[in-house]
Parts: structure tokens; sequence; C-alpha cells
């Protein structure tokens, strides 16, 4: 379609690593001018190393992230390139960052600063502790924020070792929360045509993320501790080893007990005192999961899941990276992979879809990734500079051309 959500909104990605990316990303995708804005000092984001690549050797984490978006390069320790990012700020709805706080302020742009420029722009920024309290200071990484966020002591097998999903869950769920805020600070600014600050914390969105988990403490003083893949209130809800490879089997109520136990060939279960509702399913779930796998010990996983599909119980594969790529459900009915002109103008290249489906402004796929500082000239002369005064501004190394 020629019209997107949010076109006619320009960003200034002012980010690096994942979450600010991401959150740019998506918005990107719903048809925001977003323009990432790299340190040219620096040779630009450090993940345009990052792996992995493809034959030309850039990066498909930096590719995936940064399509749709149009790039400049600027070095913000010059005067020249301070007066470009002040030009940028003044004609932009966002300014978007995920530098360690204070990294902004040193450089001239703190929020103070930015709003004085431009009392309209809406400023977003991602860090690991949040912009206030002791930790601000320190940097913060995904692992951190897991850890301390709670989900590590949460997730793994019971006494063995706190384990990290297998995500990026801090990053990429601070990406969005910013996006929620961001998107949200667009709506209200229609009425007071005022923006505002934004402070997402990784730790934070992990903290909120607990959910029942911290519920569970705060009300029983109780911590709740690793459980592998059961689920702390239903059962069988968990996964399940067949003759081939392990599944998964989510019943969540005494009505899908029943079926599924019919399903399975023992319709006596629900009688059983163990077994006959939730609490005490939960209580018995290692003598239940014994009985069930029992059960599935002669049959492949696709077999048991097409017996308790059958039955309308939720039930599903452990799909890996490649199983994922082979399912056309996914990557084309549900659009999870999809394609983006190569930046050579040769070929394509295969991104993950972005998971908002929507029926009248969908997400689109335009463009791969900006080279280093690739629309330099082409924003910069929207913005109203001749090609002298961009000259000169790259002579004192302020920007590239």
């Amino acid at each position: 379609m020629s019209d997107q959500l949010l076109k006619g909104v320009r960003v200034l990605d002012f980010t690096d690593f994942l979450a600010g990316p991401y959150c740019g990303m998506y918005m990107a995708d719903m048809g925001a001018d977003v323009i990432k804005v790299e340190n040219l000092a620096a040779h630009g984001n450090f993940v345009r190393n990052a792996s992995p690549k493809e034959k030309t050797g850039r990066s498909m984490y930096f590719q995936n992230l940064n399509r749709n978006k149009r790039g400049v390069a600027l070095n913000l320790k010059t005067e020249a390139g301070k007066e470009l990012f002040t030009s940028l700020i003044k004609k932009s709805d966002v300014l978007l960052e995920n530098n360690r706080p204070g990294v902004m302020e040193r450089l001239g742009f703190g929020w103070e600063a930015v709003h004085e420029i431009n009392p309209s722009i809406i400023m977003a920024s991602i860090s690991g502790y949040g912009q206030t309290g002791t930790g601000k200071r320190k940097p913060g990484y995904d692992l951190i924020a897991q850890a301390m966020g709670g989900s590590m002591s949460i997730t793994g097998w019971p006494g063995q070792e706190p384990t990290r999903a297998g995500i990026a869950l801090a990053d990429i769920l601070a990406g969005m929360n910013a996006a929620i805020a961001i998107n949200a600070s667009l709506y209200k600014r229609r009425e007071t045509g005022v923006g505002q600050y934004i402070d997402v914390a990784l730790v934070d969105s992990i903290v909120s993320a607990l959910e029942d988990k911290m519920m569970e403490y705060l009300y029983t003083g109780v911590a709740p501790q690793r459980t592998g893949n059961e689920y702390v209130t239903s059962a069988p809800y968990d996964s399940f080893k067949a003759k081939d490879k392990y599944f998964v089997i989510a019943s969540g109520t005494d009505k899908h007990f029943i079926k599924f136990s019919a399903a399975i060939g023992k319709p006596e279960l629900p009688e059983n005192p163990l077994y006959n509702n939730t609490p005490n399913r939960r209580k018995n779930a290692k003598s239940l999961k014994k009985i069930i796998e029992e059960w599935a010990s002669d049959k492949t996983a696709d077999e048991c899941i097409k017996i308790i599909d059958a039955a309308g119980i939720p039930t599903g594969p452990i799909y890996d990276c490649a199983d994922i790529a082979h399912d056309e459900n996914i990557t084309k009915t549900r659009q999870m992979l999809v394609k983006v002109p190569h930046p050579t103008g040769e070929g394509e290249l295969t991104v993950l879809g972005n998971a908002l489906k929507m029926s009248e402004y969908p997400c689109e796929y335009k463009k791969a990734a900006p080279e280093l500082g690739e629309n330099n000239r082409e924003i910069f002369t929207e913005l109203g500079y001749s090609e002298e005064q961009l000259e000169k501004a790259a002579e004192e190394g302020a920007i590239n051309l």
C-alpha cells in the first residue's frame, strides 16, 4: 500500500546493539521515516561487524534490525557535526537513543537541550537500569537484566544452574516498551503539541514481565523456583519424550484433561484421586508425566501430536530454527520471513517479518539497512543545506559524503 500508520513521522534512531534498533525497526516497518544516526568517528554501529554475515560480508544482525531506515553518519564531537544533528532534531518527531546515561548530556543533547531545540519532540532513552537510581551510570546488557530482573531465577531445571532465555529477552521487551510509549506519546501530542521524555530500562522490562511470578512472592512470601518446562498451575503442561524427540502438551483445564485422557486410551485417569482436578494433577505432575511418556514411548512426536491435536488439546512440536525456516505456515502464510532488496542492487536479502499483522496498513519491507552515511547528502539537502556547506562539513570531519 502507498500509505502506512506512521507515514509522516520522522524518527532519529541514534542507537546501537539491539534494544534501540529493534524499536526503530518496528516504527520503520510501520512507515515512519527512521533515520539511522551513526557515529562517524567509530565507523558506525558496533554491530555492523556482528555475525552472521552474508556473502558480501554485510552483517545480517545489522541488516535485519535496520531495514527500511535511511542512514546518516556524523561526528558529534565536531561543531559542524553538532550543528547538523541540531538541524535534524528541529525537523524530527522522535529522538531514540540507547547510550549509557550521561552520554547524551556530555554531547550537548540531553533531554533539556533537545526539548529546548524542539519542544514538540519525543525523546526516548533505553538503558540497562534507567536514568535514575544507583545503577544509572553502569553499562547494562541483556544477560545482566535477565539476571537482576528475576527471569533467570525461574528459568532452567530444578536444582540446576539458573538459565537465561535463549533470546535477548530484556532487549526485545525494552525495545517494544519504548515503541509503545513513543506511539502513545505521538497520539497525545496531537492534543498538546508538546513532546515528552521516555525512560525505559532493560531491568524494569524484565521485572514487569514477571507478572504472576512476582505476584506469587508478594502474596505468599515464597519466591518461585525453577521448574523446567512444567507450569506451576496446570498439568499436563510440560514437554514430553516420544520415541524420537520431545514435544509439548498444554492441558489447562479439567475438561481438557478428560478429552486428553480419552485420546491416549486412558479414560479412567480423570477418576483417579491423584489426577481428578487441576490442583491434584499439579501436585502429582511427575507421576502423570511418567504415564504420558510410557504411552508416547512407541510413537513418534508427530504421531503423538496428531492424536492429541485431534482431541482439541493444545499440543505442538519443539521447533529449532531449521524447522521454522521450512514451515510455510510461519514463513509464508504468516510472512515471518520476508525479502528486502540487496544493498548492492543485485538480488535480495531474507530478514524476519514483523509480528504486527494489520488489515488496512500492513508493515512493508522496502529497503535494506543503509550503508554508513548512505543518505547524508539526500537528508541534509532536504533540510536546506547546500552542496558547498556539506563539502565544508565533510572537510572538518563532521560527515562523510
